[in-house]
């Protein structure tokens, strides 16, 4: 079947300017052809008028934990099947906010992909890192007391949540080599470590550096060696300095980052994809956390992530568009703020670049993991997914439109209309 989309004023993705009466041709889910309108309307099986609206690609979430839809001490008292339940109200919501593919840096949402990719259920494609890995006592330790127990040896785990493959310890080259070939046994695209301590952990502090250069390096190589990426969770300098010496491709949220780290980021091609709405959101506390201790530490890292923006501006640093929202669909609901505060740091222009062409830039470093290999995303144009959104108003101009998703009026996946609030 062949699907024409007329009279589209398009941003592609890449360029900064919109064009004017654009036709797109799509076939079996990609766009086979954009011209000005030239192309032969009588050749189309189905035709979808643009007039009134700006088409841009659909939006790209490279940090995303999808199936994390509480507070860590709820969800450490969840099973698996209720967590993967709500997991699917998520993941459906994030599609209808214009969100067509999502990464996500840690959770089992393994059966939730499937049913997503198999038509079972809506939601975005899902570039999944699964587990997410961590030494004992790093950022990934989430037991929620000192009583509950862990050792990868003996099978033994505690904590509900992370019993479920949510998050992973290992400690020493062999257990990290063993966890990391699981996760893409399962599947992944590309691996999340964590490289340094978090704010959302009750007994890791924020500057601990986590991981070895050994570990690190045998991570990474594994990786490698499946012609995918590692990405890493980490706040403080010192950390980030050894994560880049020994591989890894990208940093999450890079709080804390100088110019030395800022430099060495440029020199060796790394990505950054920090989160400066949710960084604020939960520094004001509006997003619960439970623990004063939390609190104090994100506090920190919103105020860091001032002084971060503009070292990716000045060093004009490889960066993408994330979130790392957790807990109920009213706290993912918030979403699209992050696309407000991209306009503030970076401008309209950059922070839509950001959630389109550049995180599936950054998305398509899984290389020979790559779960969507047949076209390219966060792009409109010949060989492209046809991911793409309706918008009233002209984002490229104005961000903050996008920071409403009731202005997206209709979302396409792969061809397929799944949103369409156009009036008619």
């Amino acid at each position: 079947m062949k699907l024409l989309i007329k009279n589209a004023s398009l941003f592609d993705g890449i360029k900064d300017s919109i064009r004017p009466n654009q036709m797109l041709m799509v076939e079996q889910g990609v766009i086979t052809s954009v011209s000005d309108g030239a192309a032969a309307v009588n050749e189309a099986d189905g035709i979808i008028d643009a007039s009134g609206y700006t088409v841009i690609p659909g939006l790209i979430d490279a940090h995303t934990h999808i199936a994390f839809s509480d507070s860590f001490d709820a969800m450490d008292r969840m099973t698996a099947e209720e967590l993967a339940v709500r997991s699917t109200v998520i993941a459906r919501q994030m599609l209808e906010r214009g969100f067509t593919t999502v990464r996500d840096v840690g959770s089992n949402c393994y059966g939730l992909k499937q049913s997503i990719d198999n038509g079972y259920v809506p939601g975005p494609r899902i570039y999944a890192s699964y587990g997410a890995i961590s030494q004992t006592c790093g950022h990934a330790d989430y037991r929620q007391n000192r009583a509950q127990r862990s050792d990868f040896s003996q099978g033994i785990e505690d904590s509900s949540f992370m019993r479920q493959g949510h998050l992973i310890l290992a400690d020493g080259v062999p257990q990290c080599l063993k966890r990391t070939r699981d996760q893409i046994f399962m599947g992944a695209s590309q691996i999340k470590v964590f490289g340094g301590g978090g704010a959302s952990s009750l007994f890791d502090p924020l500057d601990t550096i986590q991981y070895t250069r050994e570990e690190l390096r045998a991570i990474v190589e594994t990786v490698a060696n499946y012609g995918s990426y590692v990405c890493s969770h980490i706040h403080a300098a010192p950390a980030m300095k050894i994560a880049i010496e020994e591989g890894i491709q990208c940093l999450e949220h890079a709080t804390f980052m100088d110019d030395d780290i800022a430099r060495q980021c440029l020199d060796n091609q790394v990505w950054v994809v920090p989160q400066y709405a949710t960084a604020e959101l939960i520094a004001n506390r509006q997003i619960p956390l439970g623990s004063e201790i939390l609190y104090q530490k994100t506090e920190r890292v919103g105020k860091g992530l001032l002084q971060q923006a503009e070292l990716v501006e000045k060093y004009g640093l490889k960066c993408a568009f994330g979130t790392d929202l957790v807990g109920t669909p009213e706290v993912h609901a918030k979403q699209n703020l992050e696309l407000a505060a991209r306009k503030k740091y970076f401008g309209s222009f950059r922070g839509l670049k950001q959630a389109t062409s550049d995180a599936g830039e950054l998305l398509k470093l899984s290389g020979l993991l790559d779960p969507y290999p047949e076209g390219d995303i966060g792009v409109l144009r010949r060989g492209a997914w046809a991911d793409l959104l309706f918008v009233e108003g002209n984002p490229l101009h104005d961000l903050d439109i996008l920071a409403n998703p009731d202005n997206i009026k209709l979302v396409m996946k792969g061809g397929e209309v799944v949103k369409d609030n156009r009036q008619r």
